[in-house]
C-alpha cells in the first residue's frame, strides 16, 4: 500500500488523538496574547502555504481578527515588511513541517525585524524556525514510508485552529472544540466514500491532466490536492479559485479536461452551481466532492473546517493515477534533481535569505 493511502487511512486517528494536545500545548505557549494581537498573518510554502489559506477563514471567523494567508516570498519581502505601525499588534505565524524551509524562515526573521510577535507551526522545537520565533507549537507525526505529505498537512492545519481556540472567546471556543472532537467519527464514513470515488474517477480519466476547484478554505484544498497529483503522479495539475476558472480554465482544451469541485457548502455555493452548469454544458467531465460537516454545525463550521476532510477524494485519485503508471513519487528525485532539500538544485532550504536590513532598506525607498 503505497505511503498516501496508508496516511489517509491513518487521518481519522491521527485527528483524533492530535487535537487534545495541540490545543492544551496552545492555551499553554498563547496565554495572555488575545488582547495583544489585532492581525495575523499566515505563511508558509508548498502543503504549508495550502494549509495557511484553508486557516484563514476559521481563524478570521473563531478570532474576529484580521486574518491573511500569502505564500511566505510574499509575507517576507512585501506584506511583513509595510506593516509598520500596526507590527506590535501584528501576529507573524510561519508554517513548516521541517522548519528548515528559507523563504519561511526569512518572513518570520522580517517579524522580528519590525517588531511583530511571531509563531511557528511545525514539526519540532529544535528546527532552525523554532529557534528564530518568539513561540512555537509542534506536533510530531508518525513515522509512514516515504511519499507525498497528508498528516502533516493536517498537523498544521490542528496546529493553527488550536490558535484559532486559543485567540477566540469562550463561547467561540466551545463550537470550535466541539466540530473538532466530531470531526473523527465523520471522516471515517467520509473517507471511505471519497476514497472510492477517487479511485473510480483515476480510472475513468486515465492520461488526463486535471484542474481541481474551490473558493474560500476550499480553494488551499483545491490547491493542495493539485500538490497531491503531481508529487505521486507527475501529473500536470492545478488548483484554481472557482471564480477565476470562468474567466482562464473556461476557455482550455481538451473539452472533456476533467475538472474537480471541492465545495464546502458555504459562501460561493451559489457560484459554484453556475461553474458546474458551464462546465457541463462545455463538456468537461465534472466530479463534485461536497464537505457535509457535523450535525448541528452552523454554516460558517462546516465551510471553516472543510479542509480537515475535502483531501480524501483527491488524495485516492493522485495514489490510483500514480499507480496505474507505475510512477514513483517525485520522480525518484531522478532527472537532475536529488533526495537533497528534498529537490536538489531547486534550494528549498539553502535559498539564500535576504536580510531584514535588505528588505527594510528596499521597503523605504
Amino acid at each position: 500500500m503505497d505511503s498516501l493511502t496508508v496516511q489517509s487511512l491513518m487521518a481519522a486517528d491521527f485527528i483524533a488523538s492530535s487535537w487534545p494536545k495541540v490545543k492544551n500545548q496552545a492555551m499553554e505557549v498563547l496565554a495572555g496574547w488575545t488582547s495583544e494581537i489585532d492581525e495575523l498573518i499566515l505563511c508558509g510554502c508548498g502543503d504549508s502555504h495550502h494549509a495557511a489559506l484553508g486557516l484563514e477563514m476559521a481563524l478570521a471567523w473563531w478570532t474576529g481578527k484580521r486574518v491573511r494567508a500569502v505564500p511566505a516570498m510574499t509575507a517576507a519581502r512585501y506584506l511583513v515588511p509595510g506593516l509598520g505601525s500596526s507590527s506590535a499588534r501584528s501576529l507573524v505565524i510561519g508554517i513548516s513541517a521541517s522548519g528548515e524551509v528559507a523563504r519561511t524562515r526569512e518572513a518570520v526573521e522580517i517579524g522580528v525585524a519590525v517588531g511583530a510577535r511571531t509563531l511557528a507551526i511545525t514539526g519540532a522545537i529544535d528546527n532552525s524556525l523554532a529557534q528564530t520565533v518568539e513561540a512555537s507549537l509542534t506536533l510530531t507525526t508518525p513515522p509512514v514510508s516515504p511519499g507525498p505529505g497528508l498528516l502533516s498537512y493536517l498537523a498544521s492545519i490542528l496546529m493553527g485552529l488550536a490558535v484559532a481556540a486559543t485567540l477566540a472567546s469562550a463561547s467561540h471556543r466551545q463550537e470550535l472544540e466541539r466540530c473538532i472532537e466530531d470531526t473523527p467519527t465523520i471522516l471515517k464514513d467520509w473517507c471511505e466514500e471519497q476514497m472510492e470515488a477517487g479511485k473510480q474517477f483515476a480510472e475513468d480519466t486515465a492520461d488526463s491532466v486535471v484542474v481541481y476547484l474551490g473558493s474560500g478554505p476550499g480553494y488551499g484544498s483545491a490547491l493542495f490536492a493539485a500538490a497531491k497529483l503531481i508529487e505521486a503522479a507527475g501529473i500536470q495539475t492545478w488548483g484554481q479559485d472557482v471564480e477565476e476558472w470562468t474567466h482562464l480554465e473556461y476557455f482550455c482544451e481538451p473539452a472533456d479536461m476533467p475538472t474537480w469541485l471541492l465545495s464546502s457548502g458555504g459562501r460561493s455555493t451559489s457560484r459554484e452551481q453556475e461553474v458546474l452548469e458551464a462546465a457541463r454544458a462545455i463538456g468537461r467531465r465534472v466530479i463534485v466532492s461536497s464537505w457535509p460537516g457535523g450535525d448541528g454545525w452552523s454554516p460558517q463550521a462546516r465551510e471553516a473546517l472543510a479542509p480537515l476532510g475535502l483531501w480524501a477524494g483527491p488524495a485516492a485519485y493522485a495514489s490510483r493515477r500514480a499507480e496505474m503508471m507505475g510512477e514513483q513519487p517525485f520522480r525518484g528525485f531522478g532527472g537532475g534533481r536529488n533526495f537533497i532539500e528534498g529537490g536538489g538544485v531547486s534550494r528549498i532550504r539553502s535559498s539564500a535569505r535576504v536580510s531584514s536590513a535588505e528588505v527594510l532598506t528596499l521597503w523605504q525607498g
